[in-house]
């Protein structure tokens, strides 16, 4: 599957040229929808697989 005009918000200043891992994440478990609840080896809010592969890309902030 492709997405293209995908929309992120960041919560942090990002400067010109700066990369970025983009990386998609369910909202399976967790206490709360719509917060990433997720820590290194958690099942809740965990990184989505496609076909064994994460669903990512790295981008450079323009």
């Amino acid at each position: 599957m492709t997405k293209q005009d995908v929309v992120t918000i960041l919560t942090e200043p990002v400067d010109t040229g700066e990369m970025l891992m983009l990386m998609l994440h369910g909202e399976d478990g967790g206490m709360k929808n719509g917060v990433f609840e997720y820590t290194l080896g958690a099942k809740e809010d965990g990184p989505i697989r496609e076909d064994g592969k994460l669903v990512m890309d790295i981008i450079t902030a323009e």
